[in-house]
């Protein structure tokens, strides 16, 4: 007797042959999927609980690649500044309580399984949080909470060292102290050692170290003149990330631009670089970085935000070579939510528009972007990404009665161009219904989210750089472009006060 049994629906299966079942059913046993096919056929067997989901695509769960833990919290009060990076490190490092992690890992975990992301990777905060193993735990405690599968990512941030991280008491009161690279180490091993597999394997941890080199630009490509040799530390920090995951056996996760993958190579058997690799953004690569991607067989991730306007992933090219690409949201913010529908759409958009031409990446090829090639990104493609007898039950329906979706013509060219996390109506994690009717199972959604207001807000107003953002003085209506009186960060306060930049 199958424990669920899905009927009457459009299973899009994304399994080798990528079958599309007109009329198709799915069966789960003990968390794993026991049976793809004719619901005809599927008439014979008995299960705990039919569910009828006619004019429903059935599909695998989404598999988000990079994403960070911390933004939800903050989608409404920083998002518009070309401070973002030092403005949300500093927050991070110094005015966020251990309980923020909970209450934001609930609030990101609840928006992904509304959006059908059954998978999701966290990276904590920007420069990652990694001090202490706290802010992994428990966000890796809030995502087993609400159903999403969590791959928790943390690890050392850039130079120098050391940093001057921040805990609060539980009397309010700030205490800060500085952090040397080698406790950091010491944090890494912990959360991977006591995190991965965790939580009856719905939890990974990753090694995710603020980019793949340390000294150049984190966040940006470098130019060639300035990507010439790598530095000791460069060379000692690839050593460390390699023997950790080696250790315990785990994946390496990490940002990279043009002019790292370069540098990176110099040093061939420590490179992060490899098929338990995937970069993240890689922006501004050249086409021989390109090719390094391809002869290591390292995975690279995406998001497709309007700043590959300017310096773009070669994405189409990486494709061409035979590289791994998966689509992500890199969420979430008020441009960039954890909606895999959007991420495929803009992904469309942008990279059309880059190579001038409107037949590069087809539907189908996005949709495999954000399942079974983000399964592989990940390296969890034997065991999700595809619906697939023996692969673990991790499963959507989607609702296609509305406007937006009908005619069911083209269906999956259709769900691309005008789907929407709103019409994602079932989510199945493990054989264990987590969003039913459109509605979480198991959690008090209301008491997620006024916990998580509130926590954002009491960081808010303890943060005082965080106040221009949060409280602006001015509104703009009837106004073309913003202008602003007065600088609303003072990098050098923020350095007086423990900020990194």
């Amino acid at each position: 007797m199958y424990d669920l049994l899905l009927t009457n629906a459009v299973v899009i299966t994304m399994d080798e042959k990528r079958r599309v079942i007109e009329n198709g059913a799915v069966g789960v046993k003990d968390g794993r999927i026991a049976f793809v096919g004719d619901s005809m056929e599927a008439e014979q067997f008995e299960a705990k609980e039919v569910l009828d989901c006619k004019d429903h695509v059935v599909m695998p769960g989404f598999v988000d690649a990079h994403g960070h833990g911390g933004h939800s919290a903050f989608k409404s009060i920083v998002d518009l500044t070309s401070y973002w990076m030092p403005v949300m490190t500093h927050t991070y490092k110094n005015y966020i309580t251990d309980d923020f992690w909970y209450h934001e890992g609930r609030l990101s975990a609840l928006e992904r399984l509304h959006a059908g992301v059954t998978t999701g990777v966290c990276v904590l905060g920007s420069q990652p949080r990694c001090d202490s193993p706290v802010p992994a735990f428990n966000n890796a405690r809030a995502y087993a909470e609400v159903g999403v599968k969590d791959i928790v990512c943390t690890g050392p941030c850039h130079v120098p060292w050391p940093h001057r991280f921040s805990r609060y008491t539980e009397d309010g009161e700030r205490h800060m102290s500085q952090v040397s690279y080698e406790t950091v180490l010491e944090s890494l091993e912990t959360v991977v050692s006591e995190l991965n597999h965790a939580n009856s394997d719905r939890t990974r941890a990753y090694v995710a170290p603020f980019g793949a080199v340390t000294s150049v630009d984190p966040s940006a490509p470098t130019s060639a003149d300035r990507c010439v040799k790598l530095t000791e530390h460069d060379l000692k920090q690839a050593r460390d990330m390699r023997r950790i995951a080696e250790k315990y056996n785990t994946r390496i996760h990490t940002d990279a631009f043009g002019g790292m993958v370069h540098l990176a190579y110099q040093d061939k058997e420590n490179a992060l670089l490899g098929p338990d690799v995937h970069l993240q953004h890689c922006t501004g690569l050249s086409f021989d970085e390109a090719l390094i991607i391809q002869k290591t067989d390292t995975h690279i991730s995406v998001a497709p935000g309007m700043r590959q306007l300017v310096n773009r992933t070669p994405v189409i090219e990486l494709l061409e070579l035979g590289v791994t690409v998966a689509l992500t949201t890199d969420g979430s913010m008020l441009t960039s939510g954890f909606d895999m529908f959007d991420a495929m759409k803009r992904a469309q958009m942008i990279f059309r528009r880059a190579m001038n031409d409107d037949y590069y990446l087809p539907a189908e090829k996005v949709l495999e972007m954000t399942t079974i090639d983000a399964a592989r990104c990940v390296g969890l493609d034997e065991e999700i990404g595809s619906l697939e007898t023996g692969k673990r039950a991790d499963i959507i329906a989607i609702d296609l009665m509305n406007p937006r979706l009908m005619p069911r013509i083209n269906l999956i060219e259709t769900l691309i161009g005008n789907g929407h996390p709103s019409d994602v109506d079932l989510v199945v994690v493990d054989g264990e219904i987590r969003l039913r009717d459109g509605k979480a199972v198991g959690i008090n959604e209301r008491e997620i989210l006024l916990k998580a207001e509130e926590e954002a807000l009491e960081t808010a107003k303890r943060a005082k750089h965080l106040h221009p953002f949060a409280w602006p003085e001015k509104e703009h209506w009837g106004q073309t472009k913003i202008y602003f009186d007065e600088v609303r960060f003072d990098l050098d306060e923020n350095r007086k006060d423990g900020g990194h930049y």
